[in-house]
């Protein structure tokens, strides 16, 4: 080889390492000042939205999460904890405070007694565990508990978020995949709540045999967590809503004033928000439930019409349903001792959520009781509707006058009886409403300067059933207990009314987006799990023996280049 044929070739090889590096050192040069990435998923799974990007740059101060999913993890835990820790990442980049992750094992101890203690000092704080069920290589199958929760830490105040709900009625890969869709809202709400500077009111109306404080306190205690919670009547001041964010009209039993009707249509006419929770009937549930029947008829508050103006209209029914809760009923003869045994209380529905809308989306089942019918009524122009929750498949419609009795659904076959289809529950109104008062007088006793007859863009959720928000109460020795709101005391499981009347709220009162992101979906694409072990072995050795013959083809064609590379010298 002659000494100019090598000084060339060297040079060449100097030149192009030389470029390499000064690139080398560009790129890390303008990655430390700018920052992008290219998401070419197709849903923009790993985009943040505009909303999210707002509230995470008004950090006033560093947050840290310490995420409660790390040691020995299953394939869908690890994406789970994986894609916490992207999100995280993510909303470090755009906040204008530092947000990092510290991970926790809570299964690290070395023996059984701190390994309970553990779990005993994390339940204490409300992160509740989760038993699953993990397939080892060798097909063993064997449980073990996960904690799927996160905290955000700020300086003076911790939120708990629970990364993943309990549901019965998905695989482990969809549960998974629903949590990873709501990461992003989860962590914005924490930290939206953390960094608030004022807090909203809101109120519940009372003067009309409305619901009890008692009876709606679960409620106020989760509402409590986003708003300043009030309650009172409304009288004859036309502006003592105009402070408020949303109001909420628990369960009336006696008929609203026209003065008391025209406060809350103007406050809507102005914007304001409404969560109605009706009854379309009235009836009484201790004799049915004593006595095995009672009468059914009509309750008007004297809202159908307000109601009818704005879209909707709450039919005069009851409905059953063959997917219900259950109830203890005393089945012991007169004289025995009573013994109770639960049954299907089919006026006692679990109403099912729309996927598609950010109040109901990965909600579980709510709990009604005695729930009555909506209609969708009127050419409202310019007002979107939407279904919220609806019962089941299997369904019987009591019409009022008449009267209901247990044994109507006993004695008769069930599919002629339960033969009504997705009934209408509650309903979800957007834009901008037709004032009632439209061309009338102001009632007598109000003062007001002048009638909005058409409002701005506002929204109102209509629910067919006042017992949604409603908690139990029990007589105990010790006192007063409450039963939280949704809890089943016969399966001893947590339905989704809270999470309902919360997220209604929220829906109501978001002005800046945040809760659209509950709606976000990434497509879950599965392999085949069959497919995959029948592929095993045959990918194994395509593994293990490409690298080597790539890498013996790329010697021969190596050598072979060398050896023609000579021979021309």
């Amino acid at each position: 080889m002659s000494k100019r044929y090598f000084w060339k070739n060297n040079s060449v090889a100097s030149f192009v390492l030389c470029g390499l590096s000064l690139i080398v050192v560009l790129v890390m040069v303008f990655t430390k000042t700018l920052f992008f990435r290219l998401d070419l998923t197709e849903e923009g799974r790993y985009s943040l939205t505009e909303a999210t990007k707002r509230q995470v740059s008004e950090m006033k101060e560093p947050l840290t999460v310490r995420l409660y999913l790390d040691g020995d993890l299953d394939a869908n835990m690890l994406r789970l904890k994986r894609a916490t820790e992207d999100v995280v990442r993510e909303l470090n980049m755009y906040a204008s405070a530092s947000l990092s992750v510290e991970l926790i094992n809570p299964n690290s101890a070395t023996s059984d007694e701190e390994r309970y203690a553990e779990y005993a000092r994390l339940e204490e704080r409300g992160l509740r565990g989760m038993s699953v069920t993990v397939r080892e290589r060798g097909g063993k199958m064997m449980e073990q508990v996960i904690f799927p929760w996160a905290e955000v830490c700020a300086l003076h105040d911790t939120m708990a978020i629970a990364l993943m709900q309990p549901s019965d009625k998905k695989s482990g890969e969809e549960a998974v995949n629903a949590a990873v869709e709501d990461l992003e809202y989860l962590f914005v709400d924490a930290i939206r709540i953390l960094n608030r500077r004022e807090v909203r009111k809101i109120a519940f109306i009372e003067g009309h045999g409305e619901l009890a404080e008692e009876y709606t306190y679960d409620a106020s205690d989760a509402l409590s967590r986003y708003f300043q919670v009030d309650r009172g009547v409304l009288g004859l001041d036309a502006s003592v809503l105009e402070d408020y964010s949303a109001i909420i009209v628990a369960k009336p039993e006696e008929q609203y004033s026209e003065s008391d009707k025209f406060i809350i249509d103007q406050y809507i006419m102005h914007g304001g928000r409404v969560l109605w929770l009706l009854d379309g009937v009235k009836m009484s549930g201790d004799m049915l439930s004593e006595g095995g029947a009672t009468p059914l008829i009509e309750l008007d508050v004297n809202l159908q019409d307000q109601l009818f103006r704005y879209g909707v209209r709450l039919t005069p029914t009851v409905v059953e349903d063959m997917q219900c809760a259950y109830m203890p009923i005393n089945v012991s003869r007169p004289g025995e001792e009573p013994r109770f045994e639960p049954i299907p209380w089919f006026y006692m529905p679990l109403l099912q959520g729309s996927p598609y809308h950010p109040i109901t989306k990965t909600l579980q089942a709510v709990k009604a009781d005695f729930a009555s019918g909506i209609e969708i009524v009127g050419d409202t122009v310019g007002v979107k509707k939407e279904v919220l929750l609806i019962t089941s498949n299997a369904s019987h419609v009591n019409v009022a006058p008449t009267e209901i009795s247990v044994m109507n659904a006993v004695n008769v076959e069930p599919s002629e009886y339960f033969n009504t289809r997705y009934v209408p529950v509650a309903v979800a109104l957007e834009g901008r409403f037709e004032s009632i008062y439209k061309h009338r007088m102001a009632p007598q006793g109000i003062d007001v300067d002048k009638i909005i007859d058409r409002s701005e863009s506002t929204r109102m959720v209509v629910v067919a059933d006042g017992d949604i928000i409603r908690n139990d109460v029990e007589q105990t020795r010790e006192g007063l207990m409450l039963v939280p709101l949704g809890y089943d005391r016969v399966t001893r499981q947590m339905h989704g009314n809270r999470d309902f009347i919360v997220n209604a709220m929220l829906y109501l009162t978001d002005d800046e987006g945040v809760m659209q992101l509950r709606n976000r979906r990434i497509d879950l694409r599965l392999l085949n799990r069959a497919v995959v072990d029948l592929q095993r072995s045959i990918w194994i050795w395509v593994n293990s023996l490409l690298p080597i013959v790539l890498l013996a083809f790329f010697g021969v064609v190596f050598f072979w280049q060398r050896k023609m590379r000579n021979r021309k010298l």
